[in-house]
């Protein structure tokens, strides 16, 4: 399996229901709060753990409950810890969900998440040179983001952006990315003008882009620079939430297949990962995955 280094975030999720939202100055009565780990990074880094890979974590956490409730459940996972970064004066970064018929409200506050610097990311030089694959995401500071890719580039890494939430990075920096996995709605801030379509934004792209196309699959361009499309495995859903997360993640385990092994793979795992509910809590194992009658033919 790959070594896999995660730069990115770590979020305590503070979820409730409520039968509508409020208006401005309104108080409504919710439901029971449900406190989860999450984060883009932090949940693409179990996902990859889960599925068996050698997973290290480079984040930044408060000196608080969230904190260590994050930090505990990244060691329950098996993931490397020796890096997360503790922060004394801030705290740990959250997101407020409030749900309603189907529709969410979603206020992140960034907490500790923003303050890893590009010096945190010259500081673990050797920790890239030791792993084969760099995945991140875009819920850190841009300038941490693009030092990142320039030292693994450096050094000739497997560097994998999965580019949400979407900010546009310098063209030069982009395509020292291995890979972009963009979804239907990021793809279009990476195109040259308004008129570009997903199809001719892969096309044209000197980085290979995969885009995530939720319950349609995925999109791409192939070893014969064709545009490929491959479709989702059809499955009970139970709770979508994590679902691409769990792709990225699957997606660093095992692009040593070659690519559209990689991309089954990863649709398979995405589409376990929705069969049951919550983020982490439905990101399937290897066994499962491997064990799985969904996917027999």
């Amino acid at each position: 399996m790959n070594n896999i280094l995660v730069i990115g975030s770590l979020n305590a999720d503070l979820e409730t229901d409520v039968d509508r939202f409020p208006q401005p100055g309104e108080t409504l009565l919710g439901g029971p709060l449900h406190v989860s780990c999450g984060g883009k990074g932090n949940n693409q880094a179990v996902a990859a753990a889960k599925l068996g890979a050698n997973v290290t974590m480079l984040g930044a956490l408060g000196k608080d409950n969230f904190g260590e409730m994050l930090f505990q459940n990244l060691q329950a996972n098996q993931i490397n810890t020796d890096h997360i970064l503790t922060r004394t004066d801030t705290p740990s970064a959250t997101a407020l969900i409030t749900r309603s018929q189907n529709e969410n409200h979603i206020i992140v506050t960034d907490g500790a998440n923003n303050t890893i610097t590009p010096d945190d990311i010259v500081a673990a030089t050797e920790l890239i040179k030791q792993n084969d694959i760099i995945l991140l995401q875009q819920e850190i500071p841009l300038d941490t983001q693009i030092k990142a890719i320039e030292i693994a580039h450096q050094f000739n890494k497997i560097i994998v952006l999965n580019p949400a939430p979407m900010r546009p990075l310098p063209k030069e920096v982009t395509e020292k990315v291995s890979y972009l996995l963009p979804n239907e709605h990021e793809i279009i801030a990476l195109g040259g003008s308004s008129s570009d379509t997903p199809e001719t934004i892969i096309l044209n792209s000197k980085t290979p882009i995969i885009m995530t196309w939720g319950s349609k699959g995925v999109l791409y361009k192939n070893n014969h620079q064709q545009l490929q499309h491959l479709p989702a495995y059809s499955v009970p859903v139970v709770d979508s939430t994590g679902a691409g997360d769990t792709f990225c993640g699957a997606f660093c385990c095992f692009i040593h297949l070659g690519l559209e092994a990689a991309l089954r793979k990863s649709l398979q795992a995405s589409a376990l990962s929705v069969t049951r509910a919550g983020a982490q809590g439905g990101m399937p194992t290897l066994q499962e995955l491997e064990s799985s009658d969904l996917f027999r033919t």
